[in-house]
């Protein structure tokens, strides 16, 4: 791949996790009503998962697990995060309709988060995360590509299902809202700026749903 191949050259490997596989087990309503928060553009917009971590043959898996909870309030960002009574090997395998998933939103309570909303385990998310350091501006890197949707909740999605998304995602972690000047030649790559949704990606792409 032309730009993991372009940011190992030119950048440094993050020091602590330079690489690996990202889970996410992703929770809603029946209604779907945080993905409808995002697809209708609303002011206050929720995202409730479980996260997990692996290698990159997503052969080993790491113990600590988290639940967590994103906000995004106008332009205003907040998250909180708990840690999962189960590892991460145990999540991995325990079916989406297993009922120790149902019990992990209520967890939130500890930070000061009610989960007022009945959520279940709707489907779950995995790609690869390379990190980097640019040695020029400092800033933090991640390049998450081969995201997929491994398996869904059948009382979510009723039919078996699992998809790749044709899109990686770029993001430079931080206050900068630009690109910072030394890595503008990824551009030529064809890295665009634009808002992207992992979940409401997979979603649309499991349901065959566009909006």
């Amino acid at each position: 791949m032309d730009i993991i191949g372009w940011l190992s050259r030119y950048c440094e490997p993050d020091p602590e996790f330079p690489q690996g596989m990202i889970s996410s087990i992703y929770y809603d309503t029946m209604q779907w009503k945080y993905l409808d928060q995002k697809f209708n553009s609303f002011y206050l917009k929720t995202k409730v998962r479980l996260r997990w971590y692996s290698d990159l043959q997503y052969s080993y898996h790491y113990d600590a697990a988290f639940v967590e909870v994103k906000y995004k309030i106008g332009s205003r960002r907040d998250k909180a995060r708990v840690n999962s009574p189960y590892s991460g090997g145990e999540i991995a395998r325990m079916p989406l309709e297993d009922g120790r998933l149902l019990g992990m939103p209520a967890l939130l309570s500890s930070k000061g988060v009610v989960v007022k909303d009945k959520l279940l385990p709707a489907f779950q998310i995995t790609y690869k995360r390379f990190r980097y350091i640019d040695p020029y501006s400092g800033s933090r890197i991640c390049f998450d590509f081969d995201i997929h949707s491994p398996r869904t909740s059948r009382i979510m999605i009723p039919y078996m299902s699992s998809v790749m998304l044709q899109t990686a995602v770029f993001e430079v972690k931080g206050g900068e809202c630009e690109l910072p000047p030394s890595l503008y030649p990824l551009t030529d790559m064809g890295l665009k700026k634009s808002a992207f949704s992992k979940y409401s990606a997979c979603y649309q792409k499991l349901t065959r749903r566009h909006y």
